[in-house]
């Protein structure tokens, strides 16, 4: 992180707004062969767009995937019983490797220094059962204030987040991998620090702090 885009970038915040996959684990790519495994029998060109779509939606919950891509891609009924069943696989593939995935680098001590110092909380499109679960096993949960999954969309999380903290949008700061977040945040004032995707790419406009991981992150937000 260069010292300019430090300067956007508000110290010790009063309030964190954390993604989970890709930036307290390991595990975006999970969710990404995910999809491709449920889709394998279908055409390749359209599992080839399932898994750029959901790359690009990251933070989106599955179940609105799944919902685009039965409707879209392939034109059969998204139902309630068909999204439901897709998302239960989805389940069956990912949790196993979810649990046993590697903290992104720096993440644990990341939470481990500023966990007392601000009110952290963390907010994905994974389902919010799913989610505590995951929290749980991991021994996360005394890091979190708050643990919100789908269906809850990002930004009434961080809406409602702010408003029971009390605190001012420009005294919180989201960390995310995907432009969800991003989107969420911007349209409400917060400050916002990117994550490269496991890959080490980025799809934030060039004005957003960016980070290879969470490495040195808590001193550089004036933490440690």
């Amino acid at each position: 992180m260069t010292d300019t885009a430090l300067l956007s970038l508000p110290r010790r915040p009063a309030a964190m707004l954390l993604d989970f996959d890709g930036v307290v684990l390991v595990s975006a790519e999970i969710k990404t062969r995910a999809f491709a495994e449920i889709y394998r029998d279908e055409d390749p060109a359209h599992v080839a767009g399932i898994v750029a779509y959901h790359r690009a939606h990251g933070g989106v919950s599955r179940d609105e995937k799944f919902r685009h891509f039965e409707a879209t891609l392939f034109h059969r009924p998204a139902d309630q019983a068909r999204v439901a069943a897709l998302s239960a696989r989805f389940t069956d593939i990912v949790l196993s490797a979810v649990l046993a995935a590697p903290f992104v680098d720096g993440a644990e001590d990341f939470l481990e220094a500023t966990c007392d110092a601000s009110r952290l909380h963390v907010i994905s499109g994974t389902p919010e059962e799913e989610l505590r679960h995951i929290v749980a096993a991991r021994g996360l949960e005394r890091f979190f204030h708050s643990v919100v999954g789908a269906p809850t969309l990002k930004r009434d999380a961080f809406a409602r987040i702010l408003a029971a903290e009390g605190v001012a949008p420009e005294r919180a700061l989201a960390v995310g991998d995907s432009t969800t977040e991003f989107d969420a945040a911007r349209s409400l004032g917060i400050p916002f620090l990117g994550i490269r995707d496991e890959e080490g790419g980025s799809a934030f406009p060039p004005d957003v702090p960016v980070l290879a991981s969470l490495a040195g992150a808590a001193a550089a937000l004036g933490f440690a």
